[in-house]
């Protein structure tokens, strides 16, 4: 994963990425729970769209990234290390919208395909190696302070994550916050309580996934825990798997392994199976559930193996309100 890509090629990556229509969903700031950053062989690119019906004086977008090494000193996922925070006020305009990879590969970290408009900066992360993180965006004056808009249908966002030399892609949408810019997620969506982007929710904190044979097919989770304070707090979530089963219905009985995340973090599989129950489905995969409690968890498979012909990502929401 070690070249470059044309502006051509990413246009062409974004179309594979399915579902990824521009949607304002009852919010005036959102999370981008998965981002991805490591140039020039994996970013993240992410559109944020500023409705045309916003009033109460916001002139600009605040952006706020909560980031941390992907990996710890000795080449560990990095669950539990506590998020960075770097903070960007760029200009906007009703109608607009923003396109910008968090890598800083193409462009610079600024304003793609082509945008004419002014926005006072750059959009990149500005940090180099693998880097995971979430993304929050508000309404705010030019100091950057939260503004009240007075429209909860205003911002709305995508993203894809891009292996760049592979061609692969997978994406999803920003998720929108009833709740204005107190940056709390905990209610977005549903008036009442609860995400239908998150678990729980319908009742459960367990949601079905198959996965494919682990000696061709890589099974990662991507969690990001939400509540309050997403702009400053170190929230964290446990990550559990229950329930597995083989290709052959035989349920694989096994002590439960419960790891933590804090702030965010991608999970594999491998980690949350003890080895003998992993050997009994290692040539076959299976299906499992998997259990969070507030936290929004994206499901990822992947695959380097030649007989699939080049590198192949499949990601999707996990944590929607669909059962089981």
């Amino acid at each position: 994963m070690n070249t470059d890509i044309s502006m051509c090629r990413i246009s062409s990556l974004l179309l594979v990425v399915a579902g990824l229509t521009a949607e304002s969903a009852g919010a005036d700031s959102l999370l981008f729970p998965v981002l991805v950053s490591n140039a020039p062989n994996v970013t993240t690119i992410a559109s944020v769209v500023d409705g045309p019906t916003a009033g109460g004086g916001a002139t600009h977008l605040t952006y706020i990234y909560r980031y941390k090494d992907a990996f710890d000193s000795s080449g560990v996922a990095n669950r539990n290390g506590n998020c960075s925070t770097r903070t960007l006020t760029r200009s906007s305009i009703s109608g607009d919208v923003v396109s910008f990879d968090v890598a800083g590969a193409f462009e610079g970290g600024n304003a793609l395909f082509g945008d004419a408009n002014f926005y006072g900066g750059g959009f990149g992360l500005g940090v180099t190696g693998p880097q995971r993180g979430y993304l929050l965006v508000a309404n705010t004056n030019s100091t950057g302070v939260p503004l009240v808009v007075g429209d909860d249908l205003d911002l709305s966002g995508e993203f894809a994550v891009m292996e760049i030399a592979g061609g692969a892609a997978w994406g999803g949408k920003a998720i929108n916050d009833v709740n204005r810019e107190d940056f709390d997620f905990i209610n977005a969506n549903i008036a009442g309580g609860g995400v239908y982007s998150a678990l729980p929710s319908n009742g459960s904190a367990f949601r079905r996934f198959t996965f494919a044979p682990p000696s061709e097919w890589s099974t990662r989770f991507f969690v990001t825990p939400i509540g309050a304070n997403m702009d400053s707090a170190q929230l964290t979530a446990p990550v559990s798997v229950a329930d597995l089963y083989d290709r052959d219905g035989q349920s694989r009985s096994f002590t439960s392994i419960v790891l933590s995340v804090t702030c965010t973090a991608a999970v594999d599989l491998r980690d949350l199976v003890d080895s003998s129950t992993w050997a009994a489905v290692e040539n076959t995969g299976g299906w499992a559930s998997f259990g969070t409690n507030d936290a929004v968890v994206y499901k990822l498979e992947y695959s380097s193996d030649p007989q699939y012909n080049g590198t192949v990502n499949n990601g999707f929401l996990l944590s929607d309100s669909a059962l089981p």
